[in-house]
């Protein structure tokens, strides 16, 4: 049996950019969830209040979840995924602040999604 090193490779950073690709649409939707999150924060109201932050507890978890597997990642990726976390933890917050770290967040994932996938 032959093994082909090179198809290996090939086949092993495929993965890894089907992986990147991946976590680079959660945090997109992540950034969405986080924008669409605006009505409860700008709404005056306990039961407002209550749902933004279960929303918030809820898309916190996943962002953890999101940061476990950026950390995993080669630095090559990890060190341009990683600084996109404090933002979008922001983003997903019932802070009045919040929408400005989405604008951010936002930013910075399309600035990487065009370094990492030129056209």
């Amino acid at each position: 049996m032959v093994v082909d090193n090179a198809k290996i490779e090939k086949n092993k950073q495929t993965a890894l950019l089907n992986e990147v690709s991946e976590l680079t649409r959660a945090v997109q939707r992540l950034e969405r969830q986080g924008r669409d999150m605006d009505s409860y924060r700008i709404a005056s109201g306990a039961e407002s209040l209550r749902t933004c932050n279960v929303l918030m507890e809820d898309r916190r978890r996943e962002i953890n979840d999101l940061e476990a597997k950026i950390k995993d990642l080669p630095d090559s990726y990890s060190i341009r995924l990683a600084p996109i976390i404090p933002d979008l933890n922001e983003c997903v917050s019932c802070s009045k602040k919040a929408m400005s770290s989405c604008v951010k967040t936002r930013a910075t994932i399309n600035g990487l999604i065009k370094e990492l996938y030129p056209q």
